[in-house]
């Protein structure tokens, strides 16, 4: 299924797969999830955290990314939010870039292009794309975007936001390769009005090139991990996904 298919209010839901950025899956997340409850399971795996008792993240600002807060103590516990480390730079788009070669520096930068890579205009998202993607995945991404305008462009006044609340590392056993999974409470609109905010996550698959993390691809969160139709911070975060704070 194409990009802008699955982003659009008559699409179906996305199947397993789904390299980029999904008009319909966006629609159908915000049209659906207020009506059908979908449990929030957790498969356990490597990473052994547990977050039941671990606070929320800070509030978001207007552009969807939570605010930075003060520096941790230098003595944590186990239940502390993640501290995902502060870029060293921004592209002349606004993207941030330059993340330590860390599973926590690609984590940062999961959660910091979540928001970024929503429908905003065919030039702009490649724009972002380009910035963000290996060479190779901007190769396929781009053609993509590009024929998804053409044949399922979304309403002229249609938009997304999406803010990152939660996020889970599934794999960092290879250091130039790591899977982050995304969750956002995500609100979408047209000059019709706005939906409430219903969670909405992602798996980024993330690659250590030209000495920075770039985004290799994107999927559907696997089946061990799912969302439901509630934003309570204690639900999503009793069920195994991890609060951060950003450094």
């Amino acid at each position: 299924m194409s990009l802008t298919q699955q982003m659009t209010p008559y699409g179906r839901p996305p199947g397993r797969r789904g390299r980029t950025l999904l008009f319909a899956a966006l629609a159908a997340v915000v049209l659906i999830a207020a009506t059908v409850g979908i449990t929030l399971t957790v498969a356990d795996d490597d990473h052994g955290h547990s977050s039941a008792s671990t606070p929320p993240p800070s509030a978001p600002t207007r552009f969807g990314i939570p605010s930075p807060q003060p520096a941790r103590p230098a003595t944590t516990s186990p239940n502390d939010p993640m501290l995902l480390p502060h870029p060293t730079r921004t592209a002349a788009n606004g993207v941030p870039l330059g993340f330590p070669h860390t599973p926590e520096g690609a984590a940062s930068a999961a959660v910091r292009w979540a928001p970024l890579i929503l429908p905003s205009g065919e030039n702009h998202q490649i724009d972002v794309f380009k910035t963000i993607d290996t060479k190779k995945a901007f190769s396929r991404d781009s053609a993509i975007i590009h024929e998804d305008y053409r044949t399922n462009s979304p309403a002229v006044d249609e938009w997304y936001t999406a803010t990152p609340v939660a996020l889970r590392i599934l794999s960092k056993k290879d250091a130039n390769k790591v899977t982050v999974a995304v969750l956002t409470t995500l609100q979408g609109g047209t000059s019709a009005g706005t939906t409430n905010a219903v969670p909405w996550g992602r798996e980024f698959y993330l690659a250590w090139q030209d000495n920075d993390w770039h985004l290799d691809d994107l999927e559907d969160l696997p089946g061990s991990l799912k969302i439901s139709s509630s934003i309570d911070p204690s639900k999503y975060l009793a069920a195994g996904w991890e609060a951060f704070q950003l450094a």
